[in-house]
């Protein structure tokens, strides 16, 4: 489609140039959605919450090692190319996918437990018992 503007070129590109093009503009297709997350301290627990709108929890992965939790999710959406049922005039939504690590340590890893509700990701880090620093020894000199 060309440009709106009569004196094409003289302006540069506009948003309408590309929207009915095949591909992607260039702005978007590095781009990489992450979800938010927001971390609270319950006293016993970490709870992490997640959204993750139109992810299955066979999409999504956590794993905890070292101290490290990890978080991600792929969606692949499958292009057919005899799809003759849709007439795609422009298609964004394409595979996404994504990674994220937090830093927590002193956790009780076979106590994790995780949930998905309504697109919601929750994850409930319990706590280790804090153990207690024994006293201070003097040593003697021989």
């Amino acid at each position: 489609m060309r440009s709106l503007i009569p004196f094409d070129g003289l302006f540069g590109n506009t948003v309408l140039d590309h929207f009915f093009d095949d591909d992607m503009p260039t702005v978007y297709q590095d781009y990489t959605a992450v979800p938010k997350v927001d971390i609270e301290d319950k006293k016993d627990h970490y709870e992490i919450t997640c959204d993750m709108p139109g992810f299955k929890k066979e999409e999504i992965h956590i794993s905890y090692e070292n101290g490290i939790l990890s978080l991600g999710a792929r969606k692949e959406d499958k292009k057919d190319a005899d799809d003759t049922e849709h007439h795609y005039i422009r298609r964004e939504r394409a595979s996404v996918s994504f990674s994220r690590q937090f830093t927590v340590k002193g956790i009780k890893e076979e106590g994790i437990k995780a949930a998905l509700k309504d697109g919601i990701l929750t994850i409930m880090l319990p706590k280790e018992e804090e153990k207690k620093a024994e006293p201070s020894r003097q040593i003697t000199i021989d």
